[in-house]
């Protein structure tokens, strides 16, 4: 086994490649936040923007300056040329895996998770929002073959559905096996709801940037989700092109713990049996709840 991460798997769907990965223009420095959809990623772009720019009146970024770095709809030779211009910290979004990715020594890999239960229904929300939803097994309207999708649908690398929970559960597996590295640093969304000034810090010092304290309490409040959600045109993916029903609901109510009262008994327990056999009681209770 190598005793760094190495690409081992190209992840596929309907327009999404790792392999772009391969045609990637890397500069040192790079920060790649590394998320299962639905974890967080909109608003740690939004957070690395904020720290990098030094400005609270920045938004994300997202596909401009900060691109999806697997989407097909995006040519990999437009993408390159736009990030070659561009002369500050570049942060870039990916839903890979670990293992979809290539790994660079002097690049950061942010690994964002959060509880797999409430991403199922942000991933709901999500389809609901879309003016066009895909077809994703998990965006079914009867909500108990939502949910067994959610919960059975095989796991596969080309194509790939990274909206279920065994795409999830490998995604976090994927960063845990790597996490003593110095460059992969994990964070959690409950942790950045519940001590968004504690978690800027980490990110901040992962980055090696500083800031006053009193413009990082600026910092701080412009990616409060509820700063963000408001201000959805600096920061809500494909704003411009009619993708959503309303922008505003990309960023949906960002709570937790949204299954209670929504789920069977039965159903709770099925979604046990499959974390239960995939995580250690301890990763478990991280990848659920965070530091908490």
């Amino acid at each position: 086994m190598s005793d760094l991460p190495t690409q081992e798997t190209i992840y596929r769907a309907e327009v999404e490649d790792s392999a772009r990965w391969q045609q990637f223009n890397h500069r040192a420095g790079d920060v790649f936040i590394c998320t299962p959809p639905k974890s967080g990623t909109t608003w740690t772009q939004g957070i690395c923007a904020l720290l990098i720019f030094g400005r609270a009146d920045v938004g994300s970024g997202s596909g401009t300056s900060s691109p999806w770095i697997e989407l097909t709809l995006d040519p990999m030779g437009d993408m390159n040329a736009r990030l070659a211009r561009q002369t500050h910290r570049r942060y870039i979004k990916s839903h890979s895996p670990l293992d979809g990715v290539i790994y660079w020594p002097d690049a950061l890999y942010f690994g964002v998770f959060r509880h797999p239960l409430d991403i199922y229904f942000s991933i709901l929300k999500h389809g609901e929002n879309q003016l066009e939803p895909g077809e994703n097994p998990v965006y079914n309207m009867d909500r108990s073959k939502s949910f067994d999708a959610f919960l059975t649908h095989p796991f596969q690398a080309d194509p790939t559905n990274n909206t279920t929970l065994p795409s999830i559960l490998h995604h976090y597996r994927s960063f845990l096996r790597w996490q003593h590295l110095p460059n992969i640093h994990l964070f959690h969304y409950a942790d950045m709801k519940r001590d968004l000034a504690g978690e800027m810090a980490r990110f901040s010092e992962a980055m090696d940037i500083r800031h006053p304290p009193h413009l990082m309490a600026d910092l701080v409040r412009a990616a409060d989700f509820d700063s963000m959600k408001k201000n959805a045109d600096l920061f809500a993916p494909e704003v411009g092109d009619g993708y959503w029903k309303d922008k505003r609901e990309f960023f949906s109510s960002g709570k937790s713990n949204k299954w209670e009262g929504r789920l069977s008994d039965a159903q709770l327990a099925a979604y046990d049996a499959v974390v239960a056999a995939a995580l250690t009681k301890d990763d478990r209770r991280w990848l659920e709840w965070g530091n908490a």
